[in-house]
Order: structure tokens, then C-alpha cells, then sequence
């Protein structure tokens, strides 16, 4: 999706205040869906994570034994990624060394290194909830935060729609790729996020290099 002839942004600064941490893990196996047992685990934890809107964890990426698994398998390359504001980094050795329990799964939390942002054009998310289930309504919704609080038009493709498990019941959402956005703006919506449910892995940008493999291809 995308506007037509929306005026060029100007080249502006814009200062990140979070920042990622990228922690090593040590586990055999998580949950398929593991979203809402690692929020809670973390804020058992830490319990401010869960007072800042911003404050983000990426899902958990492991690897199916077979189709239709609920169990995943993971290794030593499998990294866990929080996004905290860059004040409060320091607090964060607080999970350094703990084991936590993914409902019966162990997973044991590493040292981290930090990650600042990148100002890629292109910028993805894995899974973005804006309260809306059809596509057509969750589109009107990108549109409004993109226009309404970022002041920004740009390119950007929704992926399948998929769901995930929260304490309150199921959340559905949709992945997406937003395309030809300046600097200044990408900095802005990694740094913010966009829609709900930022613990549990949604609304969460990240550099992408290529629009490429989610562009249906032309014959």
C-alpha cells in the first residue's frame, strides 16, 4: 500500500531514546508459541519491563522437528532481544544468569551487548496488532498512525494475518513492511513501535535490506 505524491521530507535528526540488548541463551528447547511465558518470566524478574509502552521483546526463533510442532528447538546462535530505553540498560544485568521457565521449558539468560538502531529505508515487523482483525481495517489503522502520528507517507505491505496467545485470550495481527522511509522517520518508528502488546514480541521494527522477497512477483 501506498500514497501518491506525499510531499518529500525534509532531512531531519532524531535522537533514539531506547536501545536493543541482544542476549545469549542457553536451552535445548522454548514454545512454539512462547510470547506471553517469557513477558511474564522477565517481569517476575524485572517488574518495571512491563511499565513503559515501549519497552519491547522480540519473539523467539527456533527451529520445527516436524510440521505443526508446538515445541521448537534452539541452540547457542539463538539470541533473545529486548528493547529498553538506554537509561535503564544498566538494570538490566539483573537478568544476567537467571534461569527461567517457559512453561517447563528451562532457558537460562547470558551476558548481552547492546545495538543501536540503523536508519534503514526499509523496516519490518514481524507481527503488528493494532486491535483491528480484518486486513482492510487494520490497513485504515497503519494509515492513521503513519499519517497521524509519525507524519509520515510511505510504501508499506501487509503479510498473512496470524495470531498469538495473550493472558486475555488470542491477539491477531498481521506482519509489516514499511518501504522509502527516511532516516529521521525509521529512527522514529524503531524507537516507538507501532499498535499493542510491545512485550509480547508486536509492533517491533527492525532493519530490513530488501523489499524483495515480500513483493509478489510480476509475470
Amino acid at each position: 500500500m501506498s500514497w501518491g505524491g506525499w510531499p518529500e521530507d525534509k532531512p531531519e535528526e532524531y535522537v533514539p531514546q531506547m536501545i536493543d540488548l541482544q542476549f545469549d541463551l542457553n536451552g535445548v528447547t522454548i514454545p512454539a508459541d512462547s510470547a506471553q511465558a517469557l513477558a511474564e518470566a522477565l517481569q517476575r524478574l524485572l517488574p518495571w519491563l512491563g511499565e513503559d509502552e515501549r519497552i519491547g521483546v522480540q519473539h523467539l526463533k527456533g527451529a520445527e522437528t516436524n510440521s505443526g510442532d508446538v515445541t521448537l528447538n534452539i541452540n547457542r546462535r539463538t539470541k533473545l532481544f529486548i528493547r529498553v530505553p538506554k537509561a535503564r540498560v544498566g538494570e538490566m544485568q539483573g537478568l544476567v544468569g537467571h534461569t527461567i521457565d517457559l512453561a517447563g521449558h528451562a532457558l537460562q539468560l547470558g551476558s548481552f551487548k547492546t545495538r543501536e538502531f540503523t536508519p534503514f529505508a526499509n523496516i519490518y515487523a514481524h507481527f503488528v496488532d493494532t486491535g483491528s482483525a480484518t486486513e482492510e481495517q487494520f490497513v485504515q489503522d497503519v494509515m492513521r498512525e503513519l499519517d497521524g502520528h509519525f507524519g509520515l507517507r510511505c510504501g508499506f505491505i501487509c503479510g498473512k494475518p496470524q495470531s498469538l496467545q495473550s493472558a486475555s485470550g488470542p491477539i491477531h495481527g498481521y506482519s509489516l513492511m514499511l518501504h522509502d522511509v527516511p532516516p529521521h522517520k525509521s529512527l522514529q518508528i524503531q524507537d516507538e513501535g507501532m499498535g499493542r502488546h510491545r512485550l509480547l514480541g508486536c509492533g517491533i521494527f527492525i532493519p530490513h535490506k530488501s523489499i524483495a522477497p515480500v513483493v509478489p512477483a510480476v509475470s
